[in-house]
């Protein structure tokens, strides 16, 4: 959802028609019924393949409003049109910092993936919002494993685009 009051966006995409939405665990499927009664899709996987599309999600949110609030970027859609190159640039950084981490593999086509939820929600404006849940995570592995990331993130804060004040980096 992107706002209050608006009616929630469906995951299904051009390289998605299925669908990003995974839900996994004892009450996957009832969760996925109750969403599918109201016209929303939702794909019951494993826990290994939850994972993966988990994290690709919080790599969405995490690059895309990073990389339009640090080029002033309106919504997601102009971060991704106007500034491609390093979108992909972050998304990749991210992809090989959580891989190694956390030792999964994502499925190929990440980039092309995000690339076409972000044509869905294009209007989704930017903001480095909720640190602690979604760019800490990154920021926390340090800037040898998140360097791209991690100056975006300095950048803003030097230039007073965050509403929070950026922690000292032991890593």
């Amino acid at each position: 959802v992107t706002a209050k009051g608006v009616n929630p966006v469906d995951g299904i995409t051009t390289v998605n028609p299925e669908g990003l939405t995974a839900a996994t665990g004892v009450h996957a499927q009832v969760f996925a019924d109750r969403l599918a009664a109201l016209g929303l899709k939702c794909n019951v996987v494993s826990a290994e393949e939850y994972r993966p599309a988990m994290f690709e999600k919080l790599i969405w949110i995490s690059t895309y409003m990073l990389v339009g609030t640090a080029k002033d970027c309106k919504s997601v859609g102009a971060a991704g049109s106007d500034h491609r190159q390093l979108v992909e640039d972050v998304i990749s950084e991210l992809v090989a910092a959580v891989s190694k981490k956390e030792g999964i593999s994502f499925p190929g086509g990440t980039i092309e993936r995000l690339a076409a939820y972000t044509d869905v929600v294009a209007d989704f404006p930017c903001g480095v919002k909720e640190f602690e849940w979604r760019n800490k995570y990154f920021y926390d592995m340090g800037d040898t494993s998140c360097p791209i990331h991690n100056r975006l993130l300095k950048e803003c804060a030097d230039a007073g685009k965050l509403g929070f004040e950026l922690p000292i980096n032991q890593v």
